[in-house]
């Protein structure tokens, strides 16, 4: 388990377009394990049949359907301790923003490494960053994860904590 300043960080969920993508995934995840966090997903595994509107690992299972391959991929993406967003050119695509719907809502915190184009999401600067950055943040001890509306004191910011914490405003 890695120690920063006060919070132990032992894992990191890799999320985003992974069919167009994969390649920067990878980059990303063989980053993240070169400093010694546990990639919850994906496990880095081959695409099964590339050009599918929903990618499949050799590492799923394959009796699953996909909806079992989604809530399973939640459950590892939501174990971790942080999600990295791969966000080449801001493109997440429709899985990746449900995706980032759930993990907001979980209270994890997100980074992206792009800021997404399609995603009607406020996000501060300090969750916009690459692989690299929060890998040598890591390495110096200063990383410490935040969750993505924690520190803003706009309308936004209040409306999204309200949010999370269940109290919806009849606007």
């Amino acid at each position: 388990m890695l120690k920063n300043i006060g919070t132990p960080v032992s894992s990191v969920a890799l999320i985003g377009s992974f069919r167009q993508h994969y390649n920067v995934v990878l980059e990303s995840l063989t980053a993240f394990e070169a400093v010694g966090l546990k990639v919850t997903t994906p496990k880095g595994t081959r695409i099964v049949k590339h050009g599918i509107s929903f990618v499949r690992f050799e590492s799923d299972e394959a009796e699953w359907a996909d909806e079992m391959v989604q809530v399973a991929a939640l459950h590892r993406i939501l174990h971790a301790d942080f999600v990295f967003v791969v966000a080449p050119g801001g493109y997440v695509g429709r899985t990746t923003c449900y995706e980032i719907g759930r993990v907001i809502q979980a209270g994890k915190p997100v980074y992206f490494s792009d800021r997404p184009e399609d995603l009607p999401l406020w996000i501060s600067d300090s969750h916009i960053c690459s692989a690299a950055h929060i890998v040598k943040q890591i390495q110096c001890g200063t990383f410490r994860p935040e969750k993505l509306h924690t520190n803003v004191s706009s309308a936004v910011g209040e409306f999204e904590r309200d949010l999370l914490n269940g109290r919806y405003r009849d606007i």
